[in-house]
């Protein structure tokens, strides 16, 4: 759970930020007293997220192996939110991927993939470039100042994706 300061999805992308903030000053997530202070001032100056991390050099550095276990065997391109999760077909939200972990995550949503357990383990790009994706995403739907997005009682980090409705199948032959 967020510190009660943190009401609002707005808030949360911030928190989120804020933690990444705190792993490159001072090389850990977990520092609150770090990112409460950043939290604080991206909340003050209401920051957009593409004012908040700049990326510089990461990408470059994962070119041939995968995003997220570094691997550089059975490389493919995929996406951080997957389309058939209402994600964007955009460069931004694409990365290089290997099969085993493509399989493993499949087309779950990033925190539900990794878990609660697991948060502070996803990569710094790949967290950068996600929330990114929700601000803009939430931004549309108009839900940045909601408090609990997936109405399940509680603001955290699964109201994030919830900004990507899942997109419906089509069934063939007009089938309901």
């Amino acid at each position: 759970m967020p510190p009660a300061t943190v009401k609002t999805i707005r808030d949360l992308v911030y928190w989120e930020y804020a933690k990444l903030a705190s792993e490159i000053g001072v090389g850990d997530r977990k520092n609150f007293r770090y990112a409460m202070a950043t939290y604080q001032r991206y909340r003050r100056t209401s920051a957009h997220p593409l004012t908040i991390l700049r990326e510089n050099g990461l990408e470059s550095k994962a070119i041939g192996e995968c995003a997220y276990c570094g691997s550089h065997q059975n490389l493919q391109t995929d996406y951080i939110v997957a389309m058939s999760a209402g994600g964007p077909d955009r460069p931004d939200n694409l990365i290089s991927i290997c099969n085993a972990c493509q399989q493993s995550r499949g087309t779950k949503e990033l925190f539900h993939w990794y878990g609660k357990e697991r948060r502070y383990e996803i990569p710094r790009l790949i967290l950068g470039k996600y929330l990114k994706l929700v601000f803009e995403a939430h931004e549309a739907n108009g839900t940045l100042d909601s408090t609990d997005v997936n109405d399940d009682g509680k603001l955290d980090i699964f109201d994030l994706g919830a900004a990507f409705p899942r997109r419906s199948k089509r069934r063939p032959n007009g089938a309901v």
